[in-house]
């Protein structure tokens, strides 16, 4: 689609997704009436954002003979999620912003998934999303309010099981951390018949469900934050890779908790 050169967008806010399996552009338009969804983009590209990233950009902009200049806004799913995903999501809207004084915003992915069923249930819902094989991001709310009631933590599946068995007999379970874990969490709802597992359907947001986190973000001059909750896997396998550079763990592990607190 192209619109005419006369009558070029301007003033748009981009809201981007790289959290998960799913990378997710918005592009929206404010306008008397709000602000409307333009053009969005999205691709299933496990591991290969990179690739996607600044062509599909690229693509949806060219559909109408804009380039970033229009870009007033830009917010990313802050995290938790693949630290690869968002670090070139974040890098990317940050060289953006650097050209172009573009004004930043992080937006919390749990939340953002929690929004998509949160109006059509009642009670207990609890967010799940992979975090590594044997672990989850848990984080809990009431719904429709959305008030949050167990903070974003990364736990083992039976770590999750148990806190949201001691919250309640009742709920309601979504995520990714569902389908990447059916069996445990098939024989968890066999357990306790009061939860219950939410579809596929809602581990994604939709476009206009990023459009809307984006349109009442927190926005600045500064880069985005991004959430990443538990340590990243080279963290875990420090010592493994010290030792095979024939270096000390234990000094290895200390020096990298210095550097971490500055």
């Amino acid at each position: 689609m192209s619109a005419d050169s006369s009558h070029k967008p301007s003033g748009l806010i981009l809201a981007m997704c790289g959290t998960e399996a799913r990378l997710q552009m918005v592009l929206g338009q404010p306008g008397e009436d709000g602000t409307s969804l333009l053009a969005s983009r999205q691709w299933n590209v496990p591991t290969q954002t990179l690739k996607f990233l600044t062509p599909g950009l690229k693509e949806m902009l060219d559909g109408f003979d804009i380039t970033v200049d229009a870009i007033d806004k830009i917010a990313c799913v802050a995290g938790p999620g693949s630290f690869t995903g968002l670090r070139l999501v974040l890098a990317a809207a940050e060289g953006i912003a650097v050209g172009n004084k573009t004004q930043l915003a992080g937006i919390d992915y749990l939340p953002l998934l929690a929004s998509g069923p949160a109006s059509l249930i009642v009670g207990t819902l609890h967010v799940l999303t992979y975090a590594r094989r044997g672990l989850v991001y848990l984080q809990s709310f009431t719904a429709p309010t959305l008030e949050e009631i167990f903070p974003l933590t990364s736990l083992t599946l039976e770590e999750a099981a148990e806190q949201m068995v001691t919250m309640g007999d009742t709920a309601h379970l979504m995520g990714s951390g569902l389908r990447k874990n059916s069996d445990f969490f098939a024989e968890l709802v066999t357990k306790n018949p009061g939860f219950t597992l939410l579809p596929a359907q809602w581990d994604n947001a939709t476009p206009d469900l990023l459009l809307n986190a984006a349109v009442n973000a927190n926005y600045s001059d500064t880069p985005i934050e991004p959430i990443y909750v538990r340590p990243t896997d080279a963290e875990d396998n420090l010592p493994h890779f010290a030792k095979k550079r024939g270096m000390d763990p234990d000094a290895a592990v200390k020096r990298l908790k210095e550097l971490q607190k500055g």
